[in-house]
This record gives structure tokens, sequence and C-alpha cells, in this order.
């Protein structure tokens, strides 16, 4: 039998075909906003990667919408200009027809969907909002159906890190979080929001168990704080020895760039010397009041050795 043979730009085609086509259509979606106040409005970021050599022939995006949440408007990169979403049910449908390969050397950039979504008032702090895109062409056997789920929280605040350390030193005990604030979303990046937190008049926090007497309630006036960076900023207390006594050994907030894929402000918040009794918990909650808000989250904990260290009630399960 006679050996077929091909010549090497034949064969560099085929295996460059074969390899695209494996994920000629990639989808990823993205919250711009987490978490998300009920009542308020998240950006999902819907990115399209066509990395075939040729264009994804009738494309459609489809967004399915957790419970809880309706469309309001979509608008596309470049130029963010509106563009058209047929919504049945929970899904948000795009039709895009052909789309260009992209990203790629001499290619055009990817154009992103940003779909602005709406959170019933109803929906309860706590509660995760799970979305899928779903991004399929006419031509499924060069560009296969691909798919990507994200997880919102929805509350004022979500602790997302946290521990207790009991130190066998009596009244040495310390609590640690970390947690992201809640904002509003925007249609997009030509009006971004100012960060949520409003550290002008200064911030009240508050750590202890849920439904009882806090262990640490300190007010720290905005004038107390050294804060460095313009596009992103670090804000920390300029003399933490001076809130040691009231039980607060340290209070950062971070407020990341304006177009940052998450840019709710961060804060971390650690006590100093702190007598707690061995049975605390089953959870702790954190509260922080300013700008004339309150942000609150309750974690609940699991036992390591000396240390409780907390599960995230707000995010992805």
């Amino acid at each position: 039998m006679a050996k077929l043979t091909l010549p090497l730009a034949a064969l560099l085609l085929v295996a460059l075909a074969a390899t695209a086509s494996a994920r000629a259509l990639d989808v990823s979606l993205d919250d711009r906003v987490d978490p998300v106040a009920a009542g308020g409005e998240l950006v999902y970021e819907i990115d399209l990667d066509v990395t075939f050599v040729t264009p994804a022939p009738g494309v459609r995006i489809t967004l399915h919408l957790p419970q809880g949440t309706s469309f309001v408007s979509a608008v596309r990169q470049p130029d963010y200009a509106p563009i058209d979403a047929e919504v049945v049910g929970d899904e948000v449908r795009f039709d895009l027809g052909e789309e260009p390969s992209c990203n790629g050397r001499d290619l055009p950039a990817c154009a992103a969907i940003w779909a602005l979504v709406h959170v019933d008032g109803a929906v309860d702090p706590g509660t995760i909002l799970a979305a899928t895109a779903v991004a399929t062409s006419s031509n499924p056997g060069s560009f296969p159906t691909d798919s990507h789920t994200v997880y919102t929280s929805v509350g004022s605040l979500a602790i997302r890190r946290g521990r207790t350390n009991f130190s066998a030193q009596p009244g040495r005990d310390r609590i640690q979080f970390e947690a992201d604030v809640a904002r509003a979303g925007w249609e997009s990046p030509n009006d971004p929001l100012p960060p949520t937190i409003d550290l002008s008049d200064g911030i009240r926090v508050l750590l202890g168990e849920a439904g009882e007497a806090p262990v640490v309630d300190v007010t720290v006036p905005g004038d107390a704080f050294v804060c460095i960076g313009t596009a992103s900023t670090r804000c920390r207390l300029a003399n933490p020895k001076l809130w040691r006594p009231l039980g607060l050994d340290r209070l950062n907030v971070f407020f990341p760039l304006s177009f940052a894929q998450r840019n709710n402000a961060t804060v971390l918040v650690r006590s100093h010397n702190l007598a707690l009794p061995p049975d605390v918990g089953p959870d702790l909650e954190l509260t922080i009041e300013a700008g004339g808000e309150t942000y609150t989250d309750t974690a609940l904990h699991e036992v390591k050795g000396r240390r409780l260290v907390y599960t995230k009630t707000q995010s992805k399960p």
C-alpha cells in the first residue's frame, strides 16, 4: 500500500484545526460586583473567545439568571454600545451572528458583553446566586458548545476569611476577619460609581457573637487613617497603639482600581488582647458602620486546635 503523505503546511493546518476545534468557542463569566446588596444591581461580564482559523457562524450566548434576579440591559465592548437581548423566562439570549477570530496575533481583541442585572429586594442575605453563560454556534462540529458558571453573594458584607486564636496567656485572644463590602454596579466603565464605603466621617467596627453584646465596639474618626495610592488606595490606622486599649489592633481598607474585575472595597479587622469564653460562638458577626450605611455578615466556625477557623457564608459553595 502506498504511503500517504501531506505537505508540511497542510499538516500544520490540520493540527491547528484539531487543536482549535477543542476550544474554538470559549465563554467565561464573571461578576464585577460581589457581594451585591438585595435590591441592588450587579454586572455580569461575558467574555467570548473565538480561537478557530475561521469565524464562528450563528453564535448565540445564553445567560441563565439566578432565581430572584431580572435582566435590565446590556452593552458590548469596545464602545459599550447597547445590544439587543431576548428574555425568555430566566434566560437572556444574545444572538450575535458571525463572530470573527479574536485575541490572536494581528487579530482584534475579543469583545466582552456587560449585562446589568437587578437583584430583588426580597432575596435573603447569605443567598448564593449561581449564573451560567452558554455559547453555541450553528456549526457545533467546529465550534462545540461551551459554558461557565459564576457564584455571587447577596448581602451587605461578605466574610471571605476569618479566624479566632485563643492564647495560652489569659486575656490575649484575637479575632481577625477579612470581608468585602457590597456596592452597586454600573452599565459601562464610562460611569463608575465611587467606592461604597465612605471613611470621611469615620468608621465603627463591631465584633462579637450574633445577637449578643459585641466584644469589640470601636469608632475611628476619618482623620485617624493614613491612605496611599490614587488609582487604587490602601488606608490603615495611622497610629494603631491608640486603639489597642479599646480592643482594636488593625483596621485596613482597600479600594481597588475603578475598573478592576471585582471592585468592592475590602476591610481587614483584627482585635487586640481579648478575653473570650472558651465556648464562644458557634458564630461570630462583623458589623461595619460608615457613611450612614451599615454592613454586616455572620460566619460559622470549626474548631482547629486552639483556633476557630470560619467558613465562608457568602461565596461559592
